[in-house]
């Protein structure tokens, strides 16, 4: 078994939190650029192969629609392309927008997903951020996509659970409909669903979801104290989406950049994430609507959520974020706005020799 989660079926016992060693993962948003479309998803696709020689935990990409933020519409094909090039790194995407997805499609995907890693598939499920995107898939408002999500997610379960799927929904209807694909992680693969405020923590630990922030340091600790709060609580109410997973990842997302100096990164490295964050708002600006997440690139929020300096610098800054935000994941963001990608690499591989081992111990 290559890369297995920590999963287990047995109810947990003890009272605390199942603390676990800090570990890392990639996220990549696939982002539009002048190159060709080809040289992108090969230039991730090379990422995932260093992440896996690496030892990082997971290679995790977005899904959007008609954004330069993302060109991967299909998050199902491209981690397919990943499972061929990578042997114990596990993947998934951050996440597969429910609402946009035939239930029986989604539910075969991930099943041949799952088998065709050998079960290194990490599930993340959400509804999708914009509006505006699910308006591209016929969503005539919130409280549709809403439920589109949660009937999808419950056939989803439904299908898993048995030989022949019937249901009969509001969207969605399934008679006497045979199933010959199970995922190969049982009863499925880990649930990972991005939470933002303290509302989305009580639902992700009541049910275990890993779970991610992009909030500061600060914030993400009161949340997840929260977190192990409510876990605890609940670790052994009936019905809990995510119960096979004995101890979930808390983890922060964090653009990084490392390079020579100080200098040079954090020159090269502002400038890339103002190029991010020019994409991130883009719907919404060509839409009249409030930036997404108020990250304007003329705003201070603009470069305070990018660690980049020497690796000494990026390590020192990176301990203080893991140790204020009682994070036991951190996923990190190497390619990013229009950094080259032999810029990415390298800031990659000096993370990876010169930060990561003293994040792992730490003094």
């Amino acid at each position: 078994m290559t890369g297995a989660a920590d999963v287990e079926s047995q109810p947990v016992t003890d009272d605390a939190f199942p603390e676990s060693p800090l570990e890392f993962g990639i996220f990549d948003w696939i982002e539009w650029s002048e190159r060709p479309a080809s040289e992108i998803f090969e230039h991730k696709l090379k990422i995932a192969e260093a992440a896996d020689k690496a030892g990082f935990y997971a290679w995790q990409i977005a899904e959007h629609q008609g954004t330069p933020l993302s060109i991967d519409g299909s998050p199902a094909l491209m981690l397919s392309a990943a499972i061929q090039r990578t042997r114990r790194l596990r993947l998934g995407a951050l996440t597969f927008c429910l609402p946009w997805y035939n239930p029986y499609r989604f539910y075969n995907e991930v099943c041949m997903l799952d088998q065709m890693s050998g079960g290194r598939l990490e599930l993340g499920v959400g509804r999708g951020v914009s509006p505006i995107e699910s308006s591209y898939f016929f969503m005539k408002s919130i409280d549709e996509s809403r439920e589109r999500y949660r009937e999808t997610l419950d056939i989803f379960f439904a299908a898993c659970g048995g030989r022949v799927l019937n249901h009969d929904g509001k969207h969605f209807s399934y008679r006497d409909l045979e199933l010959y694909i199970k995922p190969q992680q049982q009863p499925y693969p880990p649930l990972w669903f991005p939470s933002s405020d303290r509302n989305s923590i009580d639902f992700t630990a009541k049910h275990g979801y890993n779970t991610v922030l992009n909030t500061s340091a600060e914030e993400s600790g009161r949340l997840y104290a929260q977190y192990r709060e409510v876990w605890v609580r609940h670790r052994n109410d009936p019905g809990r989406h995510n119960a096979h997973v004995r101890a979930p990842k808390l983890g922060k997302s964090q653009h990084v950049y490392v390079a020579a100096t100080d200098a040079e990164a954090q020159k090269d490295g502002a400038a890339a994430y103002r190029v991010w964050s020019e994409h991130l708002i883009h719907l919404t600006r060509k839409h009249g609507k409030p930036d997404l997440l108020n990250v304007s690139p003329g705003s201070p929020a603009a470069v305070t959520r990018l660690v980049a300096g020497s690796p000494k610098t990026v390590a020192r800054e990176l301990a203080e974020i893991v140790r204020e935000s009682g994070i036991n994941y951190l996923l990190l963001v190497f390619s990013f706005g229009d950094l080259r990608p032999e810029q990415a690499m390298r800031s990659m591989e000096l993370f990876v020799r010169d930060v990561m081992p003293g994040l792992r111990q730490p003094a």
